[in-house]
């Protein structure tokens, strides 16, 4: 079934084609795969004993809606990107000159020369190019609402790559939630923290980490040495050496067992503590940007801050990767 022009039950944000979505086996509710694992059960759970059926959301009228000059789809007037192809509407037909809200409304607006008249202009450019992106078709209601302590469209332009995502983490959290589980910390931890620019808990676990593999390779040097040994003379030992053999390889891989054991749990508390520490991070990081003088430092601290850096997630796995045999052989010689 085609769900285009009808929301989310969870989230209330529109389905767009490539979603995820996920359909109540009871009542038929449509809703991202993201909002019914954050519920823990459909969103309409509650109306389930009252018989209740999803029978579709309320399409906009033609007048509320303006054609895509590149697919023809049909979209909110004031939407800045085609919900069909992805292409950015036209601004005299379709969006509005500015948000239905001033996404600087509560920043100080006072005069500073850290820009220039072109540069300020490129930052508020991509600035709103990135709230499009991080929260199409939210209407003026949503935009009353928080998030993070700060108006939700800031916020979720501050958090950028899955900002959706993160929408019902944190709502979960707010909402009185112990704890979350991230499973992108949780494979990819230290690396994850550094790719979203929370530095302190990066160089936390990247130096647990970093420690833990220099304890760990003597231990797996040797135990290598010794299978390769058993392995190329397995077939002149006696019975008697072959065992012995054998509980030497079995004691020397102990230690790197218990090393993968600690690694395990590394990775646990990362996951566990990943989605709390990335809501006080951008909790943080706006009060800081807010807290300049004027809005060209507002939008500087806000770029250096927010989105995703790939290039600092892939940096801190080279050095994990790498470093730690460097020092080992130099170490050796």
């Amino acid at each position: 079934m085609n769900y285009l022009h009808e929301h989310c039950d969870g989230c209330h944000q529109p389905f767009l084609p490539d979603d995820d979505i996920v359909v109540c086996p009871v009542c038929a509710t449509p809703q991202h795969r993201a909002c019914y694992e954050a519920n823990g059960c459909c969103v309409n759970e509650s109306q389930h004993d009252s018989g209740f059926v999803w029978s579709g959301g309320k399409t906009p009228a033609a007048a509320d809606t303006v054609p895509c000059p590149n697919c023809g789809f049909l979209n909110r007037r004031d939407a800045r990107l085609c919900i069909g192809c992805g292409a950015l509407l036209q601004p005299a037909s379709v969006q509005p000159a500015k948000p239905t809200r001033d996404l600087f409304f509560d920043v100080p607006d006072t005069e500073n020369l850290e820009l220039d008249e072109d540069q300020r202009e490129q930052l508020e450019t991509l600035f709103n190019q990135r709230a499009a992106l991080a929260a199409p078709g939210m209407t003026a209601e949503q935009e009353e609402e928080q998030l993070a302590g700060q108006p939700i469209r800031q916020t979720m332009t501050f958090i950028g790559s899955n900002a959706l995502r993160y929408l019902q983490k944190f709502r979960k959290l707010e909402g009185g939630g112990k704890t979350g589980w991230n499973w992108a910390a949780f494979f990819l931890s230290p690396y994850w923290f550094f790719y979203r620019k929370m530095y302190k808990p990066g160089v936390v676990f990247l130096t647990l980490r970093l420690c833990l593999t220099l304890l760990l390779m003597p231990y797996e040097t040797k135990a290598l040495e010794l299978y390769q040994s058993l392995f190329a003379n397995a077939s002149d030992m006696s019975d008697a050496a072959l065992a012995a053999a054998h509980q030497q390889l079995f004691t020397a891989v102990i230690p790197v067992y218990i090393g993968v054991g600690v690694l395990l749990v590394l990775a646990v508390v990362s996951a566990l503590l990943a989605d709390r520490l990335y809501l006080g991070y951008v909790r943080a990081s706006l009060q800081t940007a807010k807290a300049q003088q004027g809005r060209d430092a507002f939008l500087l601290q806000f770029f250096k801050r927010g989105g995703v850096s790939p290039l600092l997630g892939v940096l801190s796995y080279l050095l994990v990767s790498f470093v730690p045999s460097m020092i080992y052989t130099f170490i050796n010689r």
